[in-house]
């Protein structure tokens, strides 16, 4: 009988050693990759961190040290019995000088209203008007304070003979949150046309007032004007006195309240 042949079995080529090592580092590099990226991206959270921190404890300073000055310059603003000594002048100049530190250490509408306020009582129109300005371009959304800083700018135009700068203010006052401040936008347009003699647009206004505001503050003067104007209109003329029969022989009207004729009438039907 043939001999089986036997089959020999397979070796299986080990792996090289330098194979292996070479899976080890990549895998390796891979989990260091991976911690750079953690390390990197914790770091820049920590970084983050820490300069929100450093910059809220320097914001906070910088208020705090705004706020400062701001508290000063209040006193000399008002007049506080410690610097009664002082002439309104001088307290103005402290004031406006307070003022601008606290701007500049920190920005914030209430310090540059009152830098504009300041350059105001010194009589400097022109500054005043400047920072007024940059207050309503700066802060517009301050409903609390810009409509303050409008009536104030027309009221520098006006006394700066810019009427026409002063109306346009006076228009934007009008137009702030909704038209809240539209009565009294007219009251003061009206005030400024009666002033100069133009009755007919003040009375337009006053009119206005009536008609769209009749619960304002400003309704019982627009009604007093508008009344005084109508009853000079409608006044007897000088040369008919009311107690004379007018030319065509009919007698003049009895005035309010002189009833008596007009009770004897009636006693005699």
């Amino acid at each position: 009988m043939p001999k089986t042949i036997k089959k020999r079995p397979v070796k299986k080529k080990p792996a090289q050693e330098d194979e292996v090592k070479s899976a080890a580092m990549q895998a390796l590099e891979k989990v260091r990759e991976r911690q750079k990226h953690v390390i990197l991206g914790v770091s820049v959270f920590a970084g983050i961190i820490i300069l929100y921190v450093v910059f809220s404890l320097y914001s906070s300073s910088m208020s705090s040290k705004a706020y400062s000055f701001e508290q000063e310059a209040y006193q000399y603003y008002y007049s506080s019995s410690a610097e009664k000594s002082l002439t309104e002048k001088d307290r103005w100049n402290r004031a406006l000088d307070l003022y601008k530190k606290s701007f500049d250490t920190k920005a914030n509408p209430s310090a540059l209203f009152y830098i504009a306020n300041c350059y105001y009582n010194l009589g400097d129109y022109e500054n005043a008007i400047n920072e007024y300005k940059l207050f309503a371009d700066k802060y517009s959304s301050d409903k609390g304070i810009l409509p303050l800083a409008y009536q104030k700018l027309a009221s520098a135009y006006f006394k700066t003979n810019q009427p026409d700068k002063a109306l346009d203010a006076l228009n934007k006052l009008g137009g702030v949150d909704g038209g809240l401040f539209r009565d009294t936008a007219l009251i003061l347009e009206a005030r400024h046309f009666e002033g100069a003699g133009q009755k007919e647009s003040a009375l337009e206004k006053y009119r206005e007032i009536i008609s769209d505001f009749p619960v304002s503050a400003w309704t019982a003067e627009a009604n007093s004007k508008v009344s005084v104007e109508e009853a000079k209109i409608t006044d007897v003329s000088p040369e008919q006195p009311a107690d004379e029969p007018d030319k065509s022989g009919e007698p003049a009207a009895p005035e309010p309240g002189d009833t008596k004729d007009s009770e004897e009438q009636t006693a005699e039907k």
